[in-house]
């Protein structure tokens, strides 16, 4: 099945590329410079009148336009900041015409307006950093998720518990879990709760995402021990309602709605945004551990090919933004209303072994905030921006049923004792969250910036439940924590821009108190627990431009982790327990980045990039599982010494604007470097691969667009995705031969179609997932959903 889906893939780049190659007609390419410093002109417009075509110049000032009719073309060159020009070309057959342009500046133009038109994602991913920006403007009209967007991208792999709305564990470059940190448009994106979250925010409202791999900046607040994600929403400001629907197998329904709206005279802005997202994800499982029992003879059926009949999830939210932008007081000044509520059905515990029928648990979150931008505030290169808000969220278990299912959905016997997972549970706590961030920029002079940043935390939980015991009910659990990160970073360019350099330090500082109850002496006892910490990071991040297409990039960082209240305090929806003897995570991480091109051949265009890595862990928190009353469930523990290094590359190819193809690999190589416990023995683990976690992983994908199909301006566009990851141990490798679980080799294919009409006010895609119906594997052996056919529609009403 394999190589099939490999030769199909392969037949149609085949295709792809031949056809476009078997063009006849001219290309025209170039480069654009100023006048005066030589230095390349971005983002300059490039047009053949003639042809009704156009380009922009990228980050080097380079250009190319193909597929141009032979004879004689006006080819207008215009960039805000210059004065425009005129050129006469001669273009013939099967050749290409070179045209090198130097723009005058326009004296009239301020040279602000030169730095707001810049490339953000080049700029972004050429400071040092090994950072990578994801653009979502190809895939809007897909039916995607933002995990599917992230597992593509070199170095992460994205893994859930599940299908919409499961679960999700994040790994970058052998880090993993909540090592990585995510944030929405800067702001720290834990406090907004799962109900709106990564797993259920739609692609349709989202501009971008941002990934930092090991070395994070600080204008990113967090201890992000791992790296960062940073999900940019689309700010827009002008006049726009855009709506959009998919639906698909598993009873599958996603839909969101955006708009914007400014008073051109006063400022006044509202901006509002709202989604649902349903899903029975009743897709079929099978394999060791789903099988039935006979009641009456004991028997065990593995042969069961079974539909999870208890796994249903249903989100919806909203956030709106009023308030004044463009002002001369303000850049963005808004009041803002968050809410989002989400109902998540429970099929098994930590491992598929034993399927619930009952359990659900539910979580809502109300958040009002207060957000303000001001560039030059009170001085010429002093930026500012505020933000300030407090999170409510309120969480439930409910978990009381005395009967036992079976992977047929059947009730095959019932227990004296309701709780599925144990203990009859209504499990209810509320939390709340005090959040304020606070982001000072500062440019000295033209080479050189200061950045401050600082996100204070105060954190409160407290949880009850109905049917626990009298006695322990009495003490109801309450936890406290405060958080307080600061950093502080100087940014500095030299050698006409060509070195960058952002050196930083950073402070953690956290306390945190636990109150709970345990059973001693044949009672409930209260048992409170208190600490304190603080701990100084610091790093640095420098690119060097060697020449016009190649880049060096290093960049080093001491970080810390501070553990997250669930790590510290359990989360029984979650199925987590408590540990709050837990140490910071800290490591030395180290990047070293290449980057080639963009290179242009006439209408072909190549970028290639990559990046070794090396991380030193020191008690790095890992998720683990143990088993009692029969029930499995997860807890978090301390793994003293870590040792992660490894490269990831990638691969971009373009053709006239038409065909993309992206390749990707990454290779990590993650081990237990403790020779001892901590206890002192012997650790039966030493130099082993970490357990549960996949180490090689490949991507690729192939896109193309047929212009002016079926109407002018109309595009069809095409693609092919593929996702290879090779096989990896559940447990550590260095057990006994016969108890290691294999997480077999999973090759995942998915396609699509997808038309967008003239002035894309309106497009529609279809879009096939796992086409072969493969077994796909997770966390722990959970599996994925198989083959699912999906269709989206968009509509921009204005």
């Amino acid at each position: 099945m394999q190589s099939k889906a490999l030769l199909l893939l392969f037949t149609l780049y085949i295709f792809f590329v031949s056809g476009v190659l078997a063009q006849t007609n001219g290309n025209l390419q170039g480069k654009i410079t100023d006048a005066k410093s030589g230095e390349a002109v971005v983002f300059c417009t490039v047009l053949v009148e003639s042809a009704k075509k156009s380009t922009y110049t990228n980050d080097f000032g380079n250009f190319a336009i193909s597929n141009l009719k032979e004879g004689v073309h006006k080819v207008v060159i215009a960039r805000t900041g210059y004065k425009k020009t005129e050129h006469s070309i001669t273009i013939t057959s099967n050749a290409s015409y070179t045209l090198n342009v130097q723009l005058e500046e326009e004296q009239t133009q301020l040279d602000e307006v030169l730095i707001v038109e810049q490339s953000e994602a080049t700029k972004m991913e050429t400071q040092g950093f090994a950072a990578k920006s994801i653009s979502t403007e190809k895939v809007q009209v897909q039916s995607i998720q933002l995990n599917n967007l992230l597992d593509e991208t070199p170095g992460i792999t994205v893994r859930q518990t599940g299908g919409m709305g499961s679960d999700a564990s994040y790994s970058i470059n052998g880090l993993t879990g909540n090592a990585i940190r995510f944030f929405i448009d800067g702001v720290p994106m834990e406090y907004y709760g799962s109900s709106y979250s990564i797993n259920s925010l739609p692609v349709s409202i989202i501009e971008k995402m941002e990934v930092y791999k090991g070395v994070v900046p600080v204008e990113l607040g967090s201890d992000a021990l791992g790296g960062a994600i940073n999900i940019t929403t689309k700010n827009k400001t002008d006049k726009a309602l855009d709506v959009s629907y998919s639906g698909g197998s598993f009873n599958t329904h996603q839909t969101s709605i955006s708009g914007n709206y400014r008073d051109e005279k006063s400022g006044f802005t509202f901006r509002g945004s709202a989604f649902y997202n349903y899903s029975d994800n009743n897709y079929e499982v099978w394999g060791k551990d789903v099988y039935v029992t006979d009641p009456e003879t004991g028997r065990i059926d593995r042969s069961v090919k079974a539909k999870r009949f208890n796994d249903g999830y249903e989100a919806y939210g909203t956030k709106l933004d009023i308030g004044f932008t463009d002002k001369k007081w303000a850049d963005q000044f808004f009041i803002s209303f968050l809410a989002s509520d989400m109902y998540k059905e429970v099929q098994h515990g930590a491992t598929m072994e034993i399927p619930y029928g009952e359990r659900y648990y539910t979580q809502s979150t109300v958040m009002p905030s207060l957000s303000y931008n001001k560039k030059d505030f009170l001085a010429k290169g002093l930026d500012v921006s505020l933000f300030s808000a407090y999170s409510e969220r309120t969480r439930q278990v409910v978990d009381t049923t005395k009967n036992v299912y079976n992977w047929y959905g059947e009730v095959w016997n019932t227990k004296p004792v309701g709780g599925e997972q144990g203990t009859p549970t209504l499990a209810k706590t509320d939390e709340g969250t005090f959040i304020n961030r606070i982001n000072i920029n500062y440019a000295l002079n033209d080479n050189n910036t200061v950045t401050f940043n600082q996100v204070f935390t105060k954190f409160n939980r407290v949880s009850d439940d109905p049917m626990a015991e009298v006695g322990k009910r009495a003490l109801n659990d309450e936890q406290n924590m405060t958080k307080n990160i600061m950093g502080l970073s100087l940014q500095n360019r030299a050698f006409d821009n060509k070195l960058k350099t952002n050196v930083f330090g950073k402070y953690y500082g956290y306390s945190y108190d636990n109150v709970d109850a345990v059973y001693e002496n044949n009672t409930y006892v209260p048992y409170h627990k208190s600490s304190q910490d603080h701990n100084y990071g610091y790093g640095i991040a420098s690119s060097y431009q060697l020449t016009s297409d190649f880049l060096v990039s290093l960049s080093y960082e001491k970080a810390i982790r501070i553990p997250k209240a669930n790590e510290l305090f359990g989360n029984d929806a979650q199925n987590v327990f408590a540990t709050d003897s837990l140490k910071p995570e800290q490591s030395q991480n180290i990047n070293l980045g290449l980057r080639y091109g963009t290179l242009y051949f006439g209408p072909h265009s190549l970028t290639l990039s990559t990046n070794f890595f090396y991380r030193d862990v020191t008690d790095l928190i890992q998720q683990t599982t143990f088993v009692t009353g029969g029930q499995d469930y997860f807890v978090y523990e301390n793994l003293t010494s870590i040792l992660s290094k490894g490269v990831d590359f990638q691969v971009d190819y373009n053709y006239d604007s038409k065909l993309d193809v992206t390749f990707s690999a990454s290779y990590t190589d993650a081990r237990d470097k403790a020779k001892y416990d901590q206890n002192g023995n012997e650790n039966l683990h030493y130099n082993s691969r970490l357990k549960n976690e996949p180490f090689f992983q490949i991507n690729s994908s192939v896109r193309y667009n047929f212009r002016d199909v079926i109407q002018e301006q109309g595009n069809l566009s095409v693609y092919w995705t593929i996702r290879y990851v090779h096989e990896f141990y559940r447990n550590w490798e260095s057990i006994g031969k016969y108890d290691k679980d294999m997480i077999p080799t999973q090759f995942v294919n998915n396609a699509g179609v997808s038309y967008s009409f003239p002035k894309r006010k309106m497009s529609l895609s279809i879009d096939v997932k796992n086409i072969f119906n493969e077994q796909v594997f997770d966390n722990f052996a959970i599996q994925q959903p198989g083959r699912g056919v999906f269709m989206k529609i968009n509509y921009s009403i204005f």
